[in-house]
């Protein structure tokens, strides 16, 4: 079992990772960590190269070594945040999604667009969202 948990760093996202660190114990599954960022223009290798190490740590110090199984992937491509995690959902074989909600705005939803919304709407499986 693999489970997909949407991460950006908010409090909503360390709550998701807390939430699946219990699933993974349970289930004995595997957690797979992804961060999106959207690019439309080249970067420089080593910033990737950087942030996916920062991902890396922090994911690690949150998991406390409790979970031995899990992975962390930054995603960088032109779509949006929530296309990303239903992309790599599809292709990866998930079998669950784990995303924090955070309360915005019908502005705010407007003009930023709601990730979770869009994974909720489009993920090819189950999708537990948690604020």
């Amino acid at each position: 079992m693999n489970i997909l948990v949407g991460y950006d760093g908010s409090n909503a996202a360390k709550d998701a990772l807390k939430l699946a660190k219990n699933y993974a114990k349970a289930f004995d599954a595997k957690i797979i960590v992804v961060k999106s960022v959207t690019s439309h223009h080249p970067l420089d290798p080593g910033i990737f190269q950087a942030a996916d190490e920062k991902l890396e740590r922090e994911i690690q110090n949150q998991l406390n070594g409790d979970i031995t199984s899990y992975e962390t992937r930054l995603l960088v491509s032109s779509r949006s945040s929530g296309e990303n995690l239903v992309w790599f959902a599809a292709q990866s074989n998930v079998s669950e999604i784990i995303i924090g909600v955070r309360k915005r705005s019908k502005v705010g939803k407007f003009l930023l667009g709601s990730t979770a919304q869009y994974v909720i709407l489009h993920a090819p499986c189950p999708v537990v969202s948690i604020k």
